[in-house]
């Protein structure tokens, strides 16, 4: 889930101090009758952008309804000094400026603005909602209460709040507080509304009780399923169903979605990717229903970066309109090396490198469905470049491989595709030995045999690695304080998982590698270790309740920018040597399998 991070109202003034010659807004209390102007001076000192190319303004707003919008307008001006001007969405209950141009952001320059009334005195129904995420939620969520105490999306997002950041007991009971509150509010109401029914979805799936959230939802999906407050109590449901069991949110929910999908095309919740991944397969909803629900998205520039290959791919998988999904997928692919995107949605590198290679993956489909297999070559191999080296390696190198290794071998150059399956094996892909088998008669190998030819296919244990290849050496504690580093494991496979108590995904999935720890207790030559970036103290209360057989570490500095990740959970496979041989990022169904397997093929 994203997180709006607003500052609180009592920092605006001092802010707006600091930065008040590199930018400026007016009126300081906007409502959305207003003409908002919003400056920036590139010749001020404290200016990160010089005007030497185009100044954007992004910006992003919090509708009342708990819904986001957000647009861009061009900055405009003389002398370095810049001005533009936009109107807010009739129901928009705060906003965020920033400034930016497709290279660089200037992040100290920007605004979070609250929405008044047009008396430019009283804060609109909302308006604190996205503040919530400040340090201190509880006072925000009192100054929304002041003017909106029957804001019940405002409780909603206040109890989502308070289950993420406090200790796990204090918030539980603290949530549980407030579903006794909003309990009696829903026994004295004829006609609750949605933002009631989600809150109370929301506080009984944060308290682990997901029967009695679902209960609400189901009224949700019954009474509002166009409204955003039914999109928003899905997918905290969705993400807390997910977080218990490790599996897809139920079958019944499924049904009740496919419906509203249906039905209800212009509802969120029918935009909600989960959704569309949810019901993609089902072959009895036809391509036009999904383009009702897509395309607009598609049309208006509204499809979030993590979704531009949702339609693309439906229609690669039902095999219709593939000169369309091309066209799509390239227009995708410039968006991100314009950098355009990049800056809509304030990406990084790692961003780029993770979802480009997936679309060139998708193109050498397309070019392997109609027989052009140098095509599908020249596409899959600008995948793999993209993605050697990087966070999401294991998660989509071997489909890329074994997407180029098809080509190649329909192609007729068996010995390109030998090449490609040789590496299928080294991430863990064991069944690429069957294809080897049949490519072997073929291929021109020193090999005689092909059971000598599988012996080759074993670490010999002296392979070099040069300095770019290994991983960067890392200093960490243990829970007792004791200093860990990396190169202590030289000469042993070093299984790491990076995870946060934070992080659902991350908990869910411990089971399943408590499993795997407990398969290779007697290879004292593969070591587990999860590092955090969670407090000690945390960490140790955590474990207090969970069972984690990874040897658990903190304190490393600069994590995330060491193994250039921007998703948990992340799980690396290290070589003897401190070469990365896979690494993968998120949640994956079948993870035990897989460590297992690239595990076997390199111990």
């Amino acid at each position: 889930m994203k997180k709006y991070l607003f500052i609180t109202v009592a920092l605006f003034g001092f802010r707006m101090a600091v930065i008040a010659q590199v930018s400026t807004i007016s009126p300081e209390k906007p409502s959305v009758t207003d003409e908002i102007a919003i400056g920036y001076n590139c010749t001020d000192a404290n200016a990160s952008l010089n005007g030497r190319e185009p100044v954007y303004a992004r910006i992003t707003t919090c509708l009342r309804d708990g819904a986001t919008n957000n647009f861009h307008v061009l900055m405009a001006g003389t002398n370095g000094r810049l001005a533009a001007q936009f109107k807010l969405p009739v129901s928009a209950a705060s906003f965020k400026v920033e400034f930016y141009t497709l290279n660089k952001d200037d992040d100290k320059a920007g605004f979070n603005k609250l929405v008044y009334k047009p008396n430019h005195q009283t804060e609109v129904e909302g308006a604190y909602m996205a503040a919530l995420f400040d340090d201190n939620p509880d006072s925000i969520f009192r100054k929304e209460l002041v003017h909106y105490p029957d804001n019940y999306l405002a409780w909603a997002k206040f109890i989502n709040v308070v289950a993420m950041i406090k200790d796990h007991a204090a918030g539980k009971a603290q949530v549980e507080g407030l579903i006794k509150k909003l309990t009696l509010s829903i026994k004295a109401s004829n006609h609750p509304d949605a933002g009631l029914l989600a809150a109370l979805c929301i506080g009984n799936a944060k308290t682990g009780n997901l029967a009695e959230g679902k209960k609400y939802l189901y009224q949700l999906f019954s009474k509002f399923p166009e409204n955003e407050e039914t999109a928003f109590a899905f997918s905290i449901y969705n993400y807390e169903y997910y977080k218990s069991s490790r599996k897809d949110v139920e079958e019944d929910i499924r049904t009740k979605l496919k419906e509203i999908f249906i039905a209800h095309p212009e509802a969120g919740i029918s935009r909600d990717i989960n959704v569309f991944y949810y019901i993609k397969d089902d072959r009895k909803i036809p391509v036009a229903t999904f383009e009702k629900v897509l395309l607009p998205q598609y049309e208006n520039d509204k499809v979030s970066y993590y979704a531009l290959t949702s339609m693309p791919e439906l229609y690669i998988d039902r095999n219709e309109k593939l000169d369309s999904a091309g066209r799509m997928l390239k227009k995708a692919i410039a968006l991100f090396q314009s950098g355009g995107i990049n800056h809509r949605y304030r990406l990084n590198y790692s961003h780029y490198q993770q979802d480009v290679p997936l679309m060139y993956m998708d193109l050498a489909k397309i070019d392997l469905a109609r027989k052009n297999y140098q095509d599908a070559v020249t596409n899959s191999s600008a995948g793999i470049a993209l993605l050697t080296g990087g966070s999401a390696e294991g998660n989509f190198m071997p489909l890329l491989l074994q997407l180029r290794a098809n080509a190649y071998k329909q192609a007729g150059n068996a010995n390109l595709a030998m090449e490609d399956y040789r590496k299928l094996y080294k991430y863990g892909v064991l069944a690429a030995l069957d294809s080897m088998k049949m490519l072997f008669p073929f291929c021109s190998l020193k090999q005689k045999t092909f059971a000598e030819f599988v012996t080759s296919l074993k670490p010999s244990g002296a392979q070099s690695t040069t300095a770019e290849e290994r991983v960067p050496d890392f200093t960490a504690s243990d829970l007792a304080g004791k200093p860990v580093h990396l190169s202590d494991f030289k000469g042993k496979l070093v299984v790491l998982n990076i995870w946060s108590i934070g992080c659902g995904p991350c908990i869910a999935e411990m089971p399943e590698l408590n499993k795997l720890v407990k398969q290779f207790s007697s290879q004292p030559n593969v070591v587990f270790i999860a590092l955090s970036g969670d407090k000690t103290e945390n960490l140790v209360k955590f474990l207090k309740s969970r069972e984690f057989n990874y040897r658990v570490l903190n304190n490393a500095p600069k994590l995330a920018d060491s193994f250039q990740t921007n998703a948990l959970p992340v799980h690396m496979v290290i070589g003897k040597n401190g070469e990365v041989i896979s690494q993968s990022i998120g949640a994956r169904d079948n993870i035990r399998d897989f460590l297992q397997q690239v595990i076997n093929a390199n111990l």
